[in-house]
């Protein structure tokens, strides 16, 4: 099932918000990016996302928080995968920040969401966890070095 395109705009609205917040360091289907820096060392989290995927929908919510929860400690990413054109956008993306081997393994997950340190490895990985807590604990293992 397709989800309406006012639904669509809606999840589009709420990224730029995440965005105007500076976190995201970008969605892949909504064309330009922010460049992160190349000293960057903040962990990514990183969310599969299409928008036809209601875990994805249910999502944003938390992602919302997260976003007054972590600040400028990590930075948000969400590559779409909604259609080819956009998946093509994302796995550029992910080429981009490093992440490919991430992305090329859960590209078909949508609703999953990895917290990736500042040297590219995979500290956690989620499927539709709704618990800001648990990205912010993520997060934190990655700042201190961990990994899964």
């Amino acid at each position: 099932m397709r989800i309406a395109k006012s639904h669509r705009r809606g999840w589009r609205l709420g990224l730029a918000a995440l965005a105007g917040i500076g976190l995201m360091a970008g969605v892949a289907s909504a064309g330009s990016a922010e460049e992160p820096a190349a000293s960057d060392s903040r962990p990514l989290i990183v969310k599969i996302h299409a928008d036809w995927c209601g875990t994805c929908q249910r999502l944003v919510p938390t992602f919302a928080a997260l976003a007054g929860e972590i600040g400028s400690e990590a930075r948000i990413v969400v590559l779409d995968v909604t259609d080819e054109a956009s998946a093509n956008l994302a796995a550029a993306e992910a080429e981009r920040l490093g992440i490919r081997g991430f992305f090329d393994a859960y590209r078909s997950k949508t609703g999953t969401v990895g917290v990736i340190d500042a040297a590219g490895r995979t500290v956690s990985v989620t499927k539709g966890e709704m618990d800001p807590a648990k990205y912010v604990e993520a997060v934190r293992k990655a700042q201190a070095g961990g990994s899964a």
